[in-house]
């Protein structure tokens, strides 16, 4: 194969005068090899190199007809739980099972069935889903005819040439080689990639812009470029073109072009105001990018979920114990007591009572008692958990009006139905501010221009912190500033509006601000071109923002194309239309955060034009210009004036370029630009070449409003025990003075500032002694840690409350491993912690030191730059914002609104974790009284293996007499309406300490299951026992009625039990319990209805002998109260002498319900005694109240809050005006009870 591979690459032609070699072309050529560089054959796409390559057959199933079976199969028996069930199944097919082979089959083939089936139905969906993408037509260019035929997405191989139309969506990564417009340009919309809504600009290759159909077919060229990756937003690559693609003309060398990312357009994206466009393909079905990103998120388990594994291991702790008991006793018993009862031995195993061999009737006794207590684990539970997490996701979280978005019409959604119950235990919020916490709305409001700063109006933080602090706002014409006001803009300064910055004294600069506005960005403008109807697509909004201030201020930006701007300038030469060649982007980063474009106006002048933070505005400025130095003092004093108002502010920047160091500049940017090997690194130095001897210009000043409700919403947060970390990329000014705005941070707090700055390190850095610096401010920070960690001991069992700011480049040393530690200590005890100039990477490192706490953590985000926080955090949840779906894509959870979080955890994570935990308590309770009582039975059978139920009783008695009420408590229950989950959120941490799931709540259910299994069996074994009570016959009671009179009370108990934890009941609840019980009794009447072969010891068993028997049903309510009552007690003693912030809860609304009746009741009497038909001689001794009266006291106390039990009596004696202040007095006295309550938990 190799040497016909080799013989196949002949050098030939074309291959020969691109200079390359027979060992280029088979870089990567085995299969076996890991792929380094890829090599495409334009328009080649039989070359024999091709066929190594992916083709774009794509597939999304997991399994075929073939692997179903085994596939699925295996995915079932990675679950514990169904490795263990399968075991007693089979160990059923033994000789020593006690129980026929199909009572133990049955429930695992229905659970693992169930499961089978759902996994197929929805592989089945995947595979139609494929079969539709891989049948799509596409058209492609025939190498034979050279025109251009269609063919399924699936025939595409690498190096195809492709044209799309229109609104069709791209069927491979190709290069984009040129459009029906001669710039070579289109707009593709990156939806179904990203989420994001806004188009994006293409350019074509400018060496194949030019070429028809018909000039492709002769199109001849290598493209060298990465392997396959998962990056969407880069690309390494170059294309090597022949003579042929350029007209026929002979070149002394091959043209050697940069591919970048600009010029690649990914599968998935759709085409958008462009006729037609053509690509080569570089990468095929599952080689391109959009299946690169498909690879599954980080697998996340709830604590719920993690620590049901640890109980059902303990419950398996308990059968070995118990069958290891079982074995034992059996052992002795054969050896010390058979001889006297050699009369209970059966025939057909000899071996399992052989009184010489007691180890190997232990044996047998292993397998048997392992299959007999062997329902002490339930079998459905798992399922029934994954039943009722969906039932959670569908139908509240999906359809919780509450967290619908009318707006943009977006509801609340639940991506996965894992962690529903988690939500209910976050102690941790770490949140994005940008688009999360305010609007991302962006709005250009002020401007540093020139040493001069040009803006009025007021911020929302400038007015929240004039309300703080009591200032008066000064006053400013609102009026003009509404004039101007449009989307983007909400600027007015009457020295600039209207042209009248032209007689400012420094015109030159603020002309050059704009004109840097309206040239330096990648935003695309769409049609109409007028200055009133335009919009623009931009990649953000903060870019938008400028370009629409430049339009307003008279330089109107409206085309674009590959290679130039076209801006309509007013200036006091007049109004021109102006088109700026661009020679260069520079592109943004958040590495370099600066943006840099270099073009030629048409004077022929090469201007850079540089915007970015000030951090590296200052430091590239010209060091010869005089007057940089001191518009740097001011306008860093206008920045931070601004960043107080809570603005974003960004530096800007120009310098005129010499054409000779351009064009030197030029060749070495094309070298780096057409390197394979650290691309973007090359380039980023050349960079570092051009953008130095700045001229600043000033600075923009753009205000991002607060989200509707955050404020609220954060201090609801905070009630609940819910600390919230703020990671944002503003500066520490801007990030203070919003967590002030937004209640995040409050004067009561003692606020720590960790801050890197250091002038002697600075001093060092500048002599290039980079590492000293780095140890002088690692060591500073040490210092620093160690005081606020001192401070905080100092004060430790104080009601202080801490909040902590932290910059970025401090952030950087406090995450190291050695300072790690004491910054996480540090920062769990307060309550609020904001991050400031963090980096995408830095928020998940945060993210995961906090992660490592041990307490739930949840971070939420709108952008691409919090996907890494919201995978690190235990909890994802994303904000479906201005900058596109990718945080959704990544999310758990996806909401609209920041202030959606308080519904998605006070109450649906609450009421989750209430409920799956309550389900699972419960679920472990019927199993062990069950598995309990069949023990105890062995027991009195000496462990034999007997037992008293039929065997159908134990099949169904999860997966149908008991199936109902788990899930009727796991969907339904709850313990408090939703108005009152958020009215009181201290509630919450009931979840946060995990009361309901701990070894308490867990061990009380156990211990309660053990006690009613006791009771259950002294009850039935001594009231059947044939020397006491023979039953309505005359006759003494069989093993098998005994068994069926157990098995009712252990229905009637279970379901009892579960009526008593009810908090609310419900028609569900109702539902499960009564159909639960019917359904007993109808299968006691069906079973024993069939003919006798088949129901044997239970023919006629519930008419014939059970049901006409009194003594029966005497037991059916005996026994129940026996085993009811006493926990019945303790739960309302508990409630009196323990209450928790919930039965307080329900305690004051089930007394505001009965006011309420007493005043309606008190209203109709009013009503009926001003009715003059109705005549009494008694009026009554009651004196006319008056609440104004000097003559008024309080009827019970002189107190201002009343008990009401005090007032209850004479409510009904006085008129309405007195019960509505009775009332009012009643909800005193709870809201005192309830705030002391409070206080007494956030202390705790």
């Amino acid at each position: 194969y190799v040497r016909s591979y080799r013989h196949s690459l002949t050098l030939k032609g074309d291959q020969r005068r691109l200079g390359l070699k027979v060992m280029d072309v088979l870089k990567c050529g085995r299969k076996s090899e890991v792929e380094t560089e890829r090599l495409v054959h334009i328009a080649e796409a039989t070359h024999p190199r091709h066929a190594l390559y992916a083709n774009n057959f794509t597939r999304t199933t997991k399994y075929t007809l073939l692997t179903y079976l085994p596939k699925s199969l295996f995915e079932q028996y990675r679950r514990l739980a169904n490795i263990y069930f399968t075991a007693v199944a089979a160990l059923s097919l033994t000789e020593y099972s006690p129980v026929r082979p199909w009572t133990t089959w049955t429930p695992l083939v229905i659970v693992m069935g169930v499961s089978m089936v759902k996994e197929g139905i929805e592989d089945y969906r995947r595979y139609r889903a494929d079969r539709e993408v891989n049948n799509r037509m596409v058209e492609v260019l025939d190498p034979e005819t050279k025109k251009f035929v269609e063919k399924p997405w699936q025939s595409i191989l690498v190096g195809d040439v492709i044209r799309t139309r229109r609104d069709e969506t791209f069927a491979a990564d190709v290069i984009f080689l040129g459009s029906d417009n001669d710039e070579g340009t289109c707009y593709v919309e990156t939806m179904n990639l990203d989420g994001e809504t806004n188009l994006k600009i293409k350019k074509s290759m400018e060496e194949t812009k030019h070429m028809g159909e018909d000039d492709l077919g002769s199109l001849a060229g290598i493209i060298e470029c990465e392997p396959p990756n998962s990056r969407l937003y880069q690309f390494t690559g170059n294309m090597v073109l022949s003579t042929k693609a350029l007209g026929g003309h002979d070149l002394k060398k091959p043209v050697k072009v940069p591919i970048s990312a600009s010029q690649v357009i990914l599968r998935g994206c759709s085409l958008r105001n462009t006729p037609f466009v053509y690509g080569v393909a570089i990468y095929a079905g599952h080689d391109t990018k959009v299946f690169k990103n498909a690879s599954k998120a980080p697998s996340k388990r709830s604590f719920v979920e993690r620590n049901t594994d640890k109980i059902i291991i303990f419950m398996f702790a308990i059968l070995l114990a118990m069958v290891i008991v079982s074995m034992v006793f059996l052992g002795i018993w054969v050896e010390d007591d058979y001889k006297k009862n050699w009369y209970l031995a059966t025939f057909d195993q000899p071996d399992q009572y052989d009184p010489s061999r007691p180890a190997v009737a232990a044996w047998t006794q292993f397998v048997t008692a392992f299959i007999l207590y062997g329902y002490l684990i339930p079998i459905s539970l798992y399922v029934s958990i994954e039943v009722v997490k969906i039932a959670q996701s569908v139908m509240y979280i999906g359809q919780d009006r509450e967290m619908y978005h009318k707006e943009t019409d977006t509801p609340a959604l639940a991506r996965t139905s894992n962690l529903n119950e988690e939500l209910g235990m976050v102690t941790y919020v770490l949140s994005d501010k940008t688009g999360t916490l305010t609007r991302n709305v962006m709005e250009f409001f002020k401007a540093s221009i020139g040493g001069v700063s040009y803006g009025a109006g007021i911020t929302e933080v400038e007015r929240s912190n004039a309300e703080r602090k009591g200032e008066t706002l000064p006053e400013y014409d609102e009026a003009a500033l509404a004039k101007y006001r449009e989307n983007y803009f909400n600027f007015y300064d009457s020295r600039l509006m209207d042209g009248a910055w032209q007689h400012e004294t420094d015109p030159h600069r603020i002309e050059m601000f704009f004109r840097l506005l309206a040239v330096c960005h990648t935003v695309v403008p769409c049609s109409p071109q007028n200055e009133k109807e335009i919009k623009y697509e931009a990649e953000s909004p903060d870019e938008a923002a400028l370009v629409v201030a430049a339009k307003v201020m008279g330089f109107f930006f409206y085309a674009r194309t590959a290679s130039s701007v076209t801006v309509r300038e007013t200036t006091p030469a007049g109004t021109r239309d102006v088109v700026y060649e661009v020679l260069n982007i520079l592109e943004f980063s958040s590495t370099r955060k600066r943006m840099s474009i270099i073009v030629r106006d048409d004077s022929g002048r090469l201007i850079i034009f540089t915007k970015g933070a000030d951090s590296v505005i200052y430091e590239r400025l010209s060091p010869n210009n005089p007057q940089n130095a001191k518009l740097k003092g001011v306008t860093t004093q206008h920045m931070e004036e601004y960043g107080s108002a809570g603005l974003r502010t960004l530096c800007l920047s120009y310098a005129e370029l010499d054409p000779a160091f351009y064009a030197q500049w030029q060749a070495q940017f094309m070298q780096a630009k057409t390197s394979m090997e650290d691309r973007v690194e090359k380039v980023a130095a050349v960079a570092e070449l051009i953008e130095k001897n700045l001229q600043l210009l000033g600075c923009t000043a753009i205000e991002d409003k607060l989200q509707e409700g955050v404020p609220q919403c954060i201090k609801q947060l905070a009630a609940a025990g819910i600390k919230l970390w703020v990671l944002t990329g503003d500066k520490m000014e801007t990030a203070i003075n919003i967590a002030f705005a937004c209640s995040l941070i409050t004067e009561e707090m003692q606020q720590f500032v960790l801050d890197a700055t250091c002038p002697e390190a600075d001093e060092l850095e500048a002599a290039g002694r980079i590492e000293e610096a780095d140890m002088l401010c690692h060591s500073r920070i040490q210092q620093q840690l160690a005081k606020v960690e001192a401070t905080m001991s100092e004060q430790e069992g104080s009601c202080l409350q801490y909040a902590l700011v932290i910059d970025g480049k401090a952030l950087s040393y406090a995450l190291s491993d050695k300072l790690a530690p004491t910054f996480l200590k540090v920062g769990v005890q307060c309550l609020a912690v904001v991050c400031c100039r963090v980096s995408p990477l830095q928020k998940a490192q945060v993210t995961t030191l906090v992660s490592k706490a041990g307490d739930v953590t949840l971070a939420i985000g709108d952008g691409a730059n919090d996907v890494g926080m919201i995978q690190a955090a235990h909890l994802g949840v994303g904000i479906s914002g201005q900058e596109g779906m990718q945080a959704v894509m990544s999310s758990d959870f996806a909401i609209a609104q920041f202030r959606f979080l308080t519904t998605l955890l006070l109450v649906h994570g609450r009421l989750s974790y209430f409920r799956l935990s309550r389900m699972i308590c419960f679920f472990l309770y019927k199993n062990l009284m069950f598995g309990i009582t069949i023990f105890i039975f062995n027991a009195f059978a000496l462990f034999s293996g007997q037992f008293m139920y039929n065997d159908f009783y134990m099949t169904l008695f999860n997966i149908l007499f008991t199936s109902l009420m788990p899930l009727a408590i796991g969907i339904f229950d709850r313990d408090v309406d939703r108005k009152k989950c958020v009215k009181y959120p201290s509630m919450y941490k009931q979840g946060q300490r995990n009361e309901n799931f701990n070894l308490q709540a867990i061990g009380g259910w156990l211990v309660l299951a053990c006690y009613q299994a006791g009771v259950i069996m002294t009850f039935i074994m001594i009231g059947h026992d044939s020397r006491i009570i023979s039953r309505w016959s005359g006759q003494p009671y069989t093993m098998f009625e005994s068994g069926v009179c157990m098995f009712t009370i252990v229905i009637l108990v279970v379901h009892l039990e579960a009526m008593q934890v009810e908090e609310q009941w419900q028609w569900p609840h109702h539902v499960a319990v009564w159909v639960s019980i019917g359904i007993w009794w109808l299968y006691l009447l069906a079973y024993g209805a069939f003919p006798i072969r088949f129901a044997a010891d239970l023919y006629y068993m519930f008419i014939g002998v059970v049901a006409p028997n009194g003594q029966y049903w005497f037991y059916c309510l005996l026994v129940p109260a026996a085993c009811i009552l006493p926990s019945l007690f303790w739960r309302n003693v508990r409630r009196l002498l323990y209450p928790t912030v919930q039965d307080i809860v329900r305690e004051a609304v089930s007394m505001d319900k009965r006011t309420q009746e007493q005043i309606q009741h008190d209203e109709e009497r009013e009503m009926k005694a001003f009715k003059p038909e109705i005549h009494t001689k008694n009026t009554g001794f009651v004196p006319p109240y008056d609440r104004n009266s000097r003559h008024y006291k309080p009827v019970a106390s002189s107190r201002q809050i009343y008990n009401p039990r005090d007032m209850q009596h004479r409510v009904a004696a006085v008129p309405t005006e007195a019960s509505l202040h009775y009332h009012q007095d009643v909800q005193m006295y709870e809201s005192q009870q309830l705030y002391e309550l409070q206080q007494q938990y956030s202390l705790e």
